[in-house]
């Protein structure tokens, strides 16, 4: 029993690490930063619903400072001409860029939000920000991410 949960774990694994090889591959630049800063804030984010599970609040403050730092800059990330495969950007971009700079700022202000309230400790306020982040995330991939 326990050698087939080790094979299914490395499945796991190995199709993690091959998807996220292949969503970088051939990226290159200013690309391949914003990808990676991406990636990394997705990781965030599991990592601090986690944190809440366990309320453990004082790790959430550093998981959300870095997402609110990405968000403070991302715009800068997205230069005219940095559409080009592999990108996921939408062109929507760079037609609405304050459209894209407003959202990439309500997800600056809840990210902010969720640091303050992990650094309160109170539960109910951490779950609604985590949830108010995660929107933020969800409604700009929507309008300016390839699909």
């Amino acid at each position: 029993m326990i050698q087939k949960l080790i094979i299914v774990a490395a499945l796991i694994l190995t199709s993690v690490t091959y998807g996220d090889a292949t969503a970088h591959s051939g990226a290159t630049g200013i690309v391949k930063e914003r990808m990676d800063y991406f990636k990394a804030s997705q990781g965030n984010l599991k990592k601090i619903r986690t944190h809440i599970s366990n309320e453990n609040y004082a790790s959430i403050i550093p998981l959300a400072n870095s997402i609110a730092s990405w968000s403070a800059k991302m715009s800068d990330y997205f230069p005219v001409g940095s559409d080009i495969k592999p990108s996921e950007a939408s062109p929507k971009i760079w037609s609405d860029f304050e459209g894209f700079r407003a959202a990439a700022q309500l997800n600056w202000k809840a990210t902010i939000s969720l640091a303050k309230a992990a650094k309160v400790g109170d539960r109910d306020s951490v779950i609604i920000a985590f949830k108010e982040t995660a929107k933020s995330c969800k409604s700009c991939h929507e309008t300016y991410r390839l699909n």
